[in-house]
């Protein structure tokens, strides 16, 4: 019987062969273009057509497929002179089993958006196998800050703001808390409901299943949405873009014993006498201020401390300076969605300080708080060690700030 860390490292091993079988696939749809196979049987010159007859797959998946090959292994022009891959680092990658079709086809992505004359220079060529090297060690998303910064190197045009200033109709909504929960209603304009439903997919993009007792649990449609509208509310409850409340900012009020928050164990009183568990509160604690207070028997304020900021303004600043969004490698959220986070826990004496300190999305603050992935500062920048069995030559990595390109 093999235990879960050996399970573990069998679903990394195949995940390896099912993309060493997937850029073999895309070899040879790039082989068979190259013959002339779309032509030859009937296929009216379309590799996508015969990807869909032969492999029986969707005209949608098939086209994918198709433009892999192209980027991937090259093809041949209109006049049948062959025409090289522009992607033939990460191929060599995906060949490898280090990178998966998510991997290839953000980077392919990416090059389509570059004007034909940067394709062609060396400046891609070098810009290309960085790329691979990051998609190698990270996940799809982890390539989203390297392709920005790649992006503004190579073609820095940028699109033009867009001064549209709304209308601001009337807009309803209802809170209230029922029991521990709170439900929600009310109702949108157009225009904001269009808005919102787009930051919502922007937020609520589709992660990896998770995996309980065996079992992969699936989000709902539903739940993605919550969890996005969960993300929104930690932009405004940054105590630097909301108002103060009387002088005092985003203020959330619990009582718990100092030792149950150093261990996290336990459960912590809200003011309204409902608990949230100290695990959790550890995670909150991370960027919050924390006031000590002395209660008498019967529960009353004897004695209440200062605030302690745990991340003033000036230092998520240069948080955001040297993190520019959740540090973690497989993400791209941006500063106004992260958390800052003690690598050693304040309640367990960790220090305020950059070096101490990291950003992170709710989710990855979550997975750092629960889950065997370690974080620390070296040489000035975060660096993550994932679970054993989430190794595969894994390190967090940037783009080389020496890298000539351009």
């Amino acid at each position: 019987m093999l235990s879960n860390r050996e399970l573990l490292d069998r679903l990394r091993e195949q995940a390896a062969v099912v993309r060493r079988a997937e850029a073999e696939f895309a070899r040879l749809v790039a082989l068979l273009d190259k013959h002339g196979v779309p032509v030859e049987f009937g296929y009216r010159g379309s590799p996508a057509r015969m990807v869909e007859d032969v492999a029986r797959v969707g005209l949608g998946e098939a086209r994918r497929i198709a433009d892999r090959a192209r980027a991937l292994f090259g093809a041949l022009g209109i006049s049948g002179e062959p025409l090289p891959p522009d992607l033939p680092n990460t191929a060599e990658a995906y060949a490898r089993g280090e990178v998966g079709a998510e991997h290839v086809d953000r980077i392919r992505k990416f090059a389509a958006e570059l004007p034909a004359d940067v394709l062609t220079g060396e400046s891609w060529s070098i810009a290309e196998k960085c790329l691979a090297t990051v998609a190698s060690e990270s996940g799809a998303r982890g390539l989203s800050r390297p392709i920005r910064e790649l992006h503004a190197r190579l073609d820095p045009d940028g699109q033009e703001p867009n001064d549209h200033e709304p209308v601001r109709p009337r807009r309803e909504i209802w809170l209230q808390q029922r029991n521990s929960d709170w439900l929600i209603e009310g109702h949108l304009d157009q225009e904001t409901g269009l808005k919102l439903r787009s930051v919502l997919d922007a937020l609520g993009k589709t992660r990896s299943p998770e995996t309980v007792d065996g079992v992969k649990v699936f989000q709902r449609p539903s739940e993605r949405d919550a969890d996005a509208f969960a993300e929104i509310v930690q932009i405004a409850a940054n105590p630097e873009n909301l108002p103060e409340n009387g002088g005092e900012p985003f203020t959330i009020m619990v009582t718990m014993t100092e030792q149950a928050l150093r261990e996290g164990i336990g459960q912590a009183t809200t003011m309204d006498g409902s608990t949230i568990p100290a695990t959790q509160l550890r995670r909150i604690a991370c960027d919050a201020g924390i006031i000590p207070t002395v209660l008498g028997s019967e529960g009353e304020v004897l004695d209440m401390g200062c605030r302690d900021r745990t991340a003033p303004p000036k230092l998520r600043r240069r948080l955001i300076a040297r993190d520019q969004g959740c540090a973690h490698p497989d993400c791209d959220k941006p500063p106004s969605l992260t958390q800052a986070h003690h690598i050693q826990h304040h309640a367990n004496g960790g220090l305020t300080t950059e070096d101490n300190m990291v950003l992170l999305c709710a989710y990855h603050h979550t997975l750092i708080h629960n889950t065997e992935w370690k974080v620390h500062i070296q040489h000035g920048k975060p660096q993550f060690t994932p679970p054993r069995y989430r190794q595969f030559g894994y390190s967090a990595v940037s783009l080389p700030q020496d890298t000539a390109i351009g």
